[in-house]
């Protein structure tokens, strides 16, 4: 897949400069740019910007800065912004002035006082698994940032978004309207590996999301419904999908409502649940009534004309896009509601 998710992590060029050890401090990573509001998301947080007098005195700012770990540095204004995680950098302007560099850790000869966010250890030597695994282990910040994990033992170092409170919280599918949409009507091997970019719009990939799954003998679904300004949430308990081998079949349990006014229960309920569904995509399609084309995304799709009560990865609502391919949770938020974005986030209960 493209590398822009950080699904992978890359080998990068090392920072070499004539000075010190900076070699040894930074990796040299990508720069994309973004729409303007996407900075402004929590986990973009900047702790700060300043004009600084060359790349150099950028980065020897970041590793003073006890909670620096990325920083990007603008050739012609020379202005230095600085990050608490995250591997890649993002702009609403040209790419081509910005330098992006992840630092790769802080350390005496004794141990790291500093690892990339998902990293522990003395010498930043292990992985958390999911964000679960971080909270639990008390080695992150309680906030809502970029993190790296590694769900299974010697398999693929994530970057995904953590919530490291209530109990941590892994986005699964991440969707922020403040970001350049992502196109979620992908293949069956996209939606298997993952696409998207884990700053802004992404699906983290059903074989890693079933390789989170194996890490804990029981998980809980988290479903966040973004729109009119407000938040809903839902949760369903025992959460479970299945291998490839079996096509990533799907298992939910009891469904939770939140709040007063939250959404109700649209994957599970009646004639209309989708539990033991295999996945299906435009490609690889177990609906038998065209679902993914008609929904315009992947999903864990009904044998039946309605296809699913939710639209989980649809387009967001525009002029002249038929109802089914939108965004959209029926039962209680159907026709009348216009979504911004339907997150999915797992949690180890």
């Amino acid at each position: 897949m493209v590398a822009r998710f950080s699904l992978l992590i890359p080998i990068f060029q090392l920072f070499m400069i004539v000075s010190g050890s900076f070699d040894s401090k930074f990796l040299h990573t990508d720069v994309f740019e973004e729409l303007e509001m996407c900075k402004h998301a929590g986990y973009h947080f900047r702790i700060s910007e300043i004009t600084t007098f060359s790349l150099i005195d950028c980065g020897r700012r970041c590793l003073k800065d006890g909670d620096c770990r990325r920083f990007m540095y603008d050739k012609e204004t020379k202005q230095c912004a600085m990050y608490e995680c995250g591997e890649n950098c993002i702009t609403d302007g040209d790419v081509n002035r910005k330098i992006c560099f992840r630092l790769l850790s802080v350390c005496t000869e004794v141990n790291c006082t500093r690892c990339p966010i998902g990293y522990y250890g003395d010498q930043c030597q292990h992985i958390i698994q999911d964000c679960s695994d971080g909270y639990q282990k008390s080695v992150t910040p309680q906030n809502t940032l970029l993190s790296f994990i590694q769900p299974s033992l010697n398999g693929a170092i994530l970057e995904v978004i953590c919530i490291f409170t209530y109990g941590g919280l892994t986005h699964i599918t991440h969707r922020d309207a403040r970001c350049k949409e992502t196109d979620f009507n992908k293949t069956w091997n996209e939606y298997s590996t993952g696409f998207g970019n884990s700053h802004g719009n992404y699906w983290l990939g059903l074989e890693n999301i079933f390789n989170i799954l194996q890490s804990h003998n029981r998980f809980k679904l988290s479903v966040q419904i973004i729109y009119d300004g407000h938040a809903s949430l839902g949760s369903y308990y025992h959460f479970n999908i299945s291998s490839a081998h079996d096509n990533y079949s799907i298992s939910l349990g009891e469904f939770s409502n939140h709040a007063q006014g939250g959404p109700v229960n649209s994957l599970t309920n009646g004639t209309f649940s989708i539990n033991g569904r295999p996945f299906s995509t435009y490609d690889r399609d177990f609906s038998n009534n065209d679902c993914p084309v008609r929904f315009n995304s992947g999903w864990w799709y009904l044998d039946d004309p309605v296809c699913s009560r939710a639209n989980v990865n649809g387009r967001r609502p525009a002029i002249g896009v038929p109802f089914e391919e939108t965004l959209h949770w029926q039962d209680d938020l159907g026709k009348g509601t216009e979504i911004d974005a339907i997150n999915l986030r797992i949690r180890r209960d």
